[in-house]
């Protein structure tokens, strides 16, 4: 057995493909900047190598506010630009088949490339701006691109979708102005679908050499990556992306599933290493799923770590032995359930570690109900965590740096909110009587993958 850490599962990933990788094409104005700014919380305007617009497709854009992103920007194809298509069909192929994965664009399923068109794309993206005036959707160089799809996947992406929206509403009838705000929501939104019906998708149909091409439409506060890519590059995919915690939930589960959540009851991943390093593992992996930005790692210092283990340690001892384990125990009943809710509860930096919980992770890991409720509960309280720190700091403008602050707001939040019935739902779940079929069925990571889906923040 090697003397350091068990390694991350996040770390092999990682090493495969360290970032998600974008080709981005489009013309001026079609909402490429505004997009990835939202999708990936960066700020392009002060990474970008452009200069008087003009923008060089083999110089990688990356931003020290999101690691895990590297952005390719093209100049797209204005209606006299039909050179560079030349250009931009050279540099995919350079990173086709043979290239090392992390070097990749869309080599058949892995990074994407987006074109954007005023309504929206993924993997090989075009970015496409909705007409508003009876304008032609896509250009001359846009159509010549797209016939590249028969050798690289590429996802339509129609940008400013709200903004045709409220053309349909500037467009309303006195008698259709007459209606209630909601009924006029639902017009608009039904005379939108209409017109980008007509506008984007039948254009898009009649261009025969590309039957099936995938499409979407976005609005700025649309979120961006969804199942478009697979496997460990979806998993970057995910961690790169910052508008959607759905994704980051989702990633942070195909982690675990990869290796340490399986068999938690009965782990032959965790024998042998002390419940410490078990925890420290865990969180790790889940911190690196979200990827905040977190420049001081603030997420995977001591002192965090050590909050979702005060949280952890309340679900951990059979209920006969709260009393040895929490001389306070008195103090702190609110957050374990066991006094009315409109007790106050105490902060989590008043509970603290416990004595006892400090010296038994110093033990390895064991089959047992307590050792499965100590991972499960930190497994569960950490993921709903970073859920809601992520909503918590979703509005604020990128590149929403992560303060101690937003971290302790968070867990109060959390604590204040789903960890009781957390905890109950554990216990319930995790006893003397149950455990041996636990053992039996060894499923416990479902349970915990149940938790998470059943207790996220109810606004994300």
């Amino acid at each position: 057995m090697e003397a350091h850490t068990l390694s991350p599962t996040t770390e092999s990933i990682l090493k495969r493909c360290p970032r998600f990788r974008i080709l981005l094409v489009g013309k001026s104005g079609v909402g490429k900047s505004s997009l990835i700014n939202h999708a990936f919380n960066m700020d392009i305007a002060t990474v970008s190598h452009k200069e008087h617009g003009v923008c060089d497709i083999n110089k990688p854009i990356i931003s020290p506010q999101n690691p895990r992103f590297v952005l390719h920007d093209s100049q797209g194809f204005e209606p006299s630009e039909i050179a560079n298509l030349g250009k931009v069909k050279s540099f995919v192929e350079s990173r086709g088949a043979g290239v090392d994965l992390k070097d990749v664009f869309t080599p058949f399923g892995e990074h994407p490339i987006i074109i954007c068109d005023n309504c929206w794309n993924r993997k090989c993206r075009l970015c496409a701006q909705i007409p508003f005036a009876g304008g032609r959707v896509f250009e001359t160089g846009d159509e010549e691109f797209l016939k590249f799809a028969k050798q690289v996947p590429i996802v339509v992406v129609f940008t400013q979708f709200d903004k045709l929206v409220c053309r349909m509403e500037e467009n309303l009838t006195d008698e259709e102005m007459d209606m209630s705000e909601e009924d006029i929501n639902k017009l608009c939104l039904q005379k939108a679908n209409a017109e980008f019906e007509k506008s984007c998708l039948e254009p898009l149909r009649n261009l025969k050499f590309t039957p099936g091409l995938e499409y979407a439409k976005t609005s700025v506060n649309d979120g961006l990556v969804e199942h478009q890519v697979e496997g460990d590059v979806w998993i970057v995919s995910a961690m790169a992306q910052r508008a959607s915690a759905q994704a980051k939930i989702d990633s942070s589960i195909q982690v675990g599933m990869k290796q340490y959540w399986q068999s938690l009851a009965s782990s032959t991943e965790l024998v042998g290493w002390t419940l410490k390093e078990c925890l420290t593992t865990l969180h790790r992996d889940i911190a690196f799923s979200w990827n905040f930005n977190d420049p001081k790692e603030l997420l995977i210092g001591n002192d965090f770590q050590n909050q979702v283990m005060t949280l952890a340690q309340l679900v951990t001892p059979d209920t006969s032995e709260l009393r040895s384990w929490f001389p306070n125990l008195d103090q702190i009943q609110r957050v374990m359930g066991m006094a009315a809710p409109f007790v106050p509860a105490p902060a989590i930096a008043a509970i603290g570690l416990s004595a006892m919980f400090i010296k038994w992770i110093t033990g390895v890991y064991r089959k047992t109900p307590e050792v499965l409720r100590c991972l499960m509960g930190y497994i569960v309280d950490l993921t709903l965590v970073m859920d809601q720190l992520f909503l918590n700091t979703l509005p604020l403008k990128p590149p929403r740096l992560l303060t101690a602050e937003q971290i302790d707001a968070a867990l109060e939040d959390y604590k204040n909110s789903e960890a009781v019935q957390v905890h109950r739902a554990i216990r319930e779940y995790v006893n003397q009587a149950t455990f041996t079929e636990i053992l039996r069925a060894n499923n416990a990571q479902q349970k915990v993958i149940e938790l998470i889906k059943q207790h996220r923040a109810k606004d994300a």
